[in-house]
């Protein structure tokens, strides 16, 4: 019940947030919305919801970013989860030196680096996401200088 009861406030939050951003129309979302109800007695894990996420994604493709985020969720050293902090860091950088933000998103970039990797690599943005981002936590076992 409770794990459903989670399912169902992630994919509230998810929509809120699409259409507040206008990434999806208040029609589009009622009728994921709706499917997901319907599903929801079903759905008692993540694997279950990643299931009826893929699903679903078939006729609503804005639920992959939902499907992801829960996916990664899995996997907290996957750099996915980090890309909304990596492009604010970058941004922040940039303004003060676009060489050291070039290379930064480079390395963000770079095919199999995971956030412990660019948090060693990259102390600041480290310090950066423990004081900015909710998904500290996650990163409890990275050494910090």
């Amino acid at each position: 019940m409770e794990q459903t009861l989670n399912i169902n406030q992630l994919v509230a939050l998810f929509l809120a947030e699409a259409i507040r951003s206008r990434r999806t129309s208040l029609t589009r979302a009622a009728e994921i919305s709706h499917r997901v109800v319907q599903r929801l007695p079903g759905m008692n894990t993540e694997e279950d919801a990643l299931l009826m996420l893929t699903d679903i994604e078939k006729d609503f493709e804005e639920v992959s970013a939902l499907k992801q985020a829960l996916h990664f969720g899995h996997q907290s050293a996957d750099i996915k989860v980090y890309e909304a902090e990596i492009r604010e860091y970058a941004s922040k950088v940039f303004e003060k030196d676009i060489n050291a933000s070039s290379a930064f998103l480079q390395d963000a970039a770079s095919q199999g680096v995971t956030i412990q990797q660019l948090c060693l690599k990259y102390p600041d943005f480290c310090d950066y996401l423990f004081a900015c981002s909710d998904k500290a936590p996650a990163l409890a076992g990275i050494q910090r200088h």
